[in-house]
C-alpha cells in the first residue's frame, strides 16, 4: 500500500509537465559531475569514477498565473569500481510537486513529493500539505500523506517507517517582534523489523520567536514524544548585537536520546532495555551549549571565536577556537585561516582509540572573476594519541572553474591526502554546470 501511494502522488506531482510549455517563466539548473578517485589502504586499490546528475527545474506563472511547479533529482551511475553499496546505479527524487499560491490571507497549497519545515516537523512525504494566515495574528498549516521510503537497512526488508504521517503547525504572531507556535506530526504504526527495534513516530512541541529590538533574538523549539512520555529535545539560539560590527551568539541544546531517537532503528541500542554496546551505554540525555563571537574588523575583514561544550553520561568535550576571513580587490580574492581544539575526555569518542581529542588546521583562498574561479583549501587534524598508528590526517584541495557561456559554466576539483583509514587517497571531479530560465517565448531571460 505505501508503495503503491508513494508512486500515486509522485505521479500526481508530475502531471503538471505538459503545461511547462505554456509557462511563463521556466528556470532549469543541470549539473554533472564526474568523480574521479582512487583509494589505497595498504591492502588493495580501488578506482572510483561515479558520474552524477542532479536537475532543478522550476516553472512558474502557470494557469492563472498562480500556479507553479517544483522539481529536483538526481541519478548516479559507477563507471568503474562501485563507489556505495552494492548497487553500480542509484538515484532519487528529492521533490517534485505543483503549488498553487491564493491572493488572499498568504495562503498556498502543495501536491507530490515536498519537504515540510514548519515548526518541530521536518518531513519528507509524497502527499498535501497547506498553509493559510486567520484572522488576528493566527496562522495554520497542515500536511498529510506517505511516507518517503528511501533508506535500506541491511538485513531488513523495511525502513522502519509506517505507511502514512500527518501533522501540522498553529501559530500566533504579534507585529514583527513575537511569534508562538503549536505543533504536532503522527506517523501510522512502525512495522515490526527482524534485527532491530524501532518505536512510532509521533511528537507534539512548540516554538518561539521573539526580537523585541533589533540587538536581540531569541528562537527555538521544545519537543515531546507522546509515545515515550518524555521531552525529547530542546534547542534554542540567541543573537546578540550590542554595538555596530558585533554579533554574539549563544546556543543550548539537549537531546534525551531514547526519545529523540526513539522512531529511528538504526539508533534502537537506545531505545531498548535489553541492548548492548557504546549506543546502548552513552546514557540517556546528551547536552551542548556554547558561544560564538563575531566582530569586523574591517569592511572585508571578519575576526571570530567560539566555544562550544558537549556533555552525554559516559564523556565530556570541549571545543573552542577562531576564524579570520579577509577579502581584497573588491572581494574579488578571499582569503581565511581558522584553528579549532577538541579537548575530549575519556571515552567521550566512542571508539577503541584511547582519545578523541584533536587539533584542527585550515588554510584557504578563493579567486572570483566573471571569466574564471579559482580556489585553493589545506585542512590538518593532529590527534592527541595515534588512531591506527596514525598522528595526523590531512588534505589539500585545488579547484579551478571558467564560465564557457554566461549559463554554462565547467570546472574541476582535485584533492590528496593520507589518513588512518587510507595511506594515501586521491580524487577528483569535473563538474559541468547549466542554468538559464525561459520566458513563455522560449526566449533567455
Amino acid at each position: 500500500m505505501k508503495r503503491t501511494l508513494c508512486r500515486v502522488f509522485s505521479a500526481v506531482s508530475l502531471l503538471g509537465l505538459p503545461a511547462l510549455a505554456g509557462a511563463a517563466e521556466t528556470s532549469v539548473d543541470s549539473t554533472t559531475i564526474l568523480r574521479i578517485e582512487q583509494r589505497d589502504n595498504g591492502a588493495h586499490k580501488d578506482t572510483l569514477l561515479p558520474a552524477t546528475e542532479f536537475l532543478s527545474l522550476d516553472a512558474t506563472r502557470l494557469a492563472d498565473g498562480n500556479l507553479s511547479f517544483h522539481f529536483y533529482g538526481w541519478g548516479r551511475v559507477d563507471l568503474v569500481d562501485k563507489s556505495f553499496n552494492e548497487d553500480r546505479a542509484a538515484g532519487s527524487l528529492s521533490y517534485g510537486y505543483l503549488q498553487y499560491r491564493f491572493k488572499q490571507a498568504n495562503g498556498d497549497i502543495r501536491l507530490g513529493r515536498q519537504f515540510i519545515h514548519d515548526g518541530i516537523n521536518n518531513e519528507q512525504i509524497d502527499g498535501l500539505s497547506l498553509h493559510s494566515d486567520l484572522p488576528y495574528g493566527f496562522g495554520i498549516s497542515a500536511f498529510g500523506g506517505a511516507n518517503v521510503h528511501t533508506t535500506h537497512i541491511f538485513g531488513e526488508n523495511s525502513d522502519g517507517k509506517g505507511d502514512g504521517i500527518g501533522g501540522g503547525r498553529i501559530n500566533y504572531r504579534y507585529g514583527g517582534m513575537l511569534e508562538l507556535g503549536a505543533s504536532a506530526v503522527y506517523e501510522s504504526k512502525a512495522p515490526t523489523l527482524l534485527q532491530h527495534t524501532n518505536g512510532n513516530h509521533r511528537l507534539v512541541g512548540g516554538d518561539v520567536w521573539f526580537s523585541p529590538h533589533k540587538v536581540l533574538e531569541v528562537l527555538g523549539h521544545t519537543t515531546y514524544n507522546t509515545e515515550t512520555s518524555h521531552i525529547a529535545e530542546h534547542s534554542y539560539l540567541l543573537n546578540l548585537k550590542p554595538v555596530q560590527r558585533l554579533v554574539l551568539s549563544g546556543e543550548f541544546n539537549e537531546q534525551n536520546d531514547r526519545s529523540y531517537q526513539y522512531s529511528w532503528a538504526m539508533f534502537s541500542g537506545t531505545t531498548s532495555p535489553a541492548a548492548h554496546g557504546p549506543l546502548a551505554s552513552s546514557g540517556n540525555t546528551s547536552r551542548n551549549y556554547g558561544g560564538r563571537a563575531s566582530y569586523q574588523v574591517a569592511k572585508l575583514v571578519e575576526l571570530s571565536g567560539d566555544y562550544k561544550h558537549y556533555q552525554r553520561a559516559i564523556g565530556h568535550a570541549n571545543r573552542y577556537g577562531g576564524d579570520l576571513k579577509m577579502g581584497f580587490s573588491d572581494n574579488q580574492i578571499r582569503a581565511g585561516a581558522s584553528y579549532h581544539y577538541l579537548d575530549a575526555g575519556p571515552g567521550f569518542a566512542i571508539t577503541p582509540n584511547p582519545s578523541g581529542s584533536y587539533h584542527e588546521m585550515r588554510a584557504w583562498g578563493m579567486y572570483d572573476s566573471k571569466s574564471f574561479t579559482g580556489a585553493v583549501d589545506f585542512i590538518n587534524y593532529l590527534f592527541k594519541e595515534r588512531v591506527f598508528n596514525e598522528k595526523q590526517a590531512w588534505e589539500v584541495v585545488g579547484s579551478l572553474g571558467y564560465h564557457l557561456t554566461p549559463q554554462l559554466f565547467l570546472s574541476g576539483d582535485v584533492s590528496y591526502g593520507r589518513n588512518p583509514d587510507f595511506s594515501e587517497e586521491t580524487r577528483g571531479l569535473i563538474r559541468l554546470t547549466y542554468n538559464t530560465t525561459f520566458s513563455t517565448a522560449g526566449g533567455k531571460k
